[in-house]
């Protein structure tokens, strides 16, 4: 399944939030290692693809980057073929995802084209085959993206991979929805993870000051986004190196929000700190301006399991806050991973992840097969027969795909949200209550940006489907009563009034 944060969206509208980047050549404070190169042409001239694999985390990256090259001249292409320059952005958390990566760069290398890599899988492992002929720009350094792109116009091979201080906020960015900004929290995470190389590429935990991230919002709002997806590779840990907390940075932000016209998404967080912020998050869950929806990891119904791959938390924990939330806030989704097959698993401890999902019976849940990521620990751990995992991967997605959490939607009028998102057929518009449960409405061009009320009717297993109402109405959720049984109920609702005034009438006399 897809991750609820992987997107790939159709490149949007320019917003100009600092000035022109201006390309420091002479005052590079780090080195590129390069080739000479033997060509001269003109800086910011070309035109680039690029293409972005991953989280919301990856997304943002790719929007500054784009906003740069963009804000110096370069050429945004929406197809690849139209482009001289190939950009792509990676993402190491999943083999399937870094193998698609890896597929691209040697296809653009067949077609001739210029390459740029990005993202954890380079940050991550710096000897990696396939890449040593081409450019690479690291994690921290994407504000230096122009000085990349234009040694590898001229014919040179940059590795840029030095770690230092995350780039600014107030850059120049293209979003790739134009409703919708994305706010990095942070970079990194203080987990320790057995199977993920996550904090190989983005390192400790790196957060930006609350005020920066308040202004980042105020300018998003200024130039007119319906929404706001806050990113991190652990909300609840926002802070702790500055200090400060998730807490705070939640009620700064839901201040500067306005009460309609934007909604705001809070990112994933893993169970062990968001612990000490459970009543701030869910007090900020329950507010009309914040769709009813956190993204919670598990990865393992058994402690056990829990405890190989070091995640720092327990089943109990994750319990903890998943009954909060649920008994807190009306109509909360939650949404979960689990990886099958970790290295160790038995029967048992799988039977325990399955009885997890029995209880909770999960709208969202992101199922993946345990793949050894290369430099980890538990890819030294003895695995599982693939057969075995592969059974337990198809057992759990038959238990989550028999599950049908939208029905009790069928037949209510609520207030839906809506961003540029079409679905894959190109004949609807997309999107999402409060609870953020994804909703489908024949294709609208006038929806995009708006919040409006839609009667929903059939149910479907990941999503349901609707029709916009003709006129606005209260925003919480109402049972539609069919017109027939509407009729009836008027009708005999009058007679009773009827027959109470003709009463009253006769006791007067």
């Amino acid at each position: 399944m897809q991750d609820i944060e992987e997107l790939d969206i159709d490149i949007g509208s320019r917003t100009k939030t600092s000035p022109s980047l201006i390309f420091p050549r002479s005052s590079n404070p780090n080195p590129l290692t390069c080739e000479a190169s033997s060509q001269q042409r003109i800086p910011g001239t070309g035109s680039v693809w690029v293409r972005t694999f991953g989280c919301s985390h990856n997304v943002s990256d790719s929007e500054y980057m784009e906003g740069m090259l963009q804000d110096y001249g370069y050429s945004l292409e929406k197809r690849a073929d139209d482009a001289e320059l190939w950009l792509i952005n990676s993402c190491t958390v999943k083999d399937p995802s870094q193998a698609a990566f890896m597929h691209l760069v040697t296809k653009a290398k067949q077609e001739g084209k210029k390459v740029v890599v990005a993202g954890c899988v380079p940050q991550a492992d710096q000897k990696i085959p396939g890449l040593e002929d081409v450019s690479v720009v690291g994690i921290s350094q994407i504000d230096r993206v122009v000085e990349v792109v234009e040694q590898t116009f001229q014919g040179s091979s940059v590795q840029l991979l030095q770690k230092k201080a995350i780039p600014r906020l107030d850059l120049p960015k293209v979003r790739k929805n134009r409703l919708v900004e994305i706010i990095p929290l942070s970079t990194g995470c203080l987990g320790a993870c057995t199977y993920c190389k996550t904090r190989h590429a983005r390192g400790k935990l790196g957060s930006y000051s609350p005020e920066a991230i308040v202004e980042r919002a105020k300018v998003a709002i200024s130039e007119g986004v319906s929404e706001i997806w806050l990113s991190s590779e652990d909300t609840g840990a926002y802070g702790r190196d500055i200090g400060t907390n998730i807490g705070e940075l939640l009620r700064s932000l839901i201040a500067v929000v306005p009460e309609d016209g934007v909604m705001l998404r809070i990112g994933m967080t893993n169970p062990p700190y968001i612990l000490e912020h459970l009543e701030v998050v869910a007090e900020i869950l329950r507010s009309p301006k914040v769709f009813s929806f956190l993204h919670v990891p598990v990865q393992a119904g058994s402690n056990r399991v829990l405890d190989a791959m070091r995640r720092e938390y327990t089943v109990e924990e994750f319990r903890r806050v998943a009954d909060y939330l649920l008994a807190n806030v009306p109509n909360m989704t939650i949404a979960t991973d689990i990886i099958c097959g970790f290295p160790g698993e038995s029967e048992a401890d799988f039977e325990l992840t399955m009885q997890l999902m029995r209880l909770y019976r999960l709208a969202v849940v992101n199922i993946s097969q345990f793949y050894p990521r290369p430099g980890t620990p538990a890819s030294k751990m003895k695995r599982i027969d693939t057969q075995v995992v592969k059974n337990r991967s198809r057992r759990l997605t038959t238990l989550f795909e028999s599950f049908t959490p939208y029905a009790h939607l069928s037949g209510k009028t609520v207030m839906v949200y809506f961003n540029t998102e079409v679905s894959d057929d190109g004949g609807h518009s997309v999107g999402h209550t409060k609870s953020y449960v994804k909703v489908l409405v024949p294709l609208d061009p006038s929806l995009p940006g708006k919040a409006k009320l839609v009667e929903l009717g059939q149910f479907k297993r990941f999503h349901v489907e609707g029709v916009c109402c003709a006129a606005e109405g209260p925003k919480e959720e109402k049972t539609t009563v069919p017109s027939s049984w509407r009729l009836a109920f008027i009708l005999g609702f009058g007679g009773v009034i009827g027959l109470a005034l003709a009463a009253v009438k006769n006791r007067r006399r």
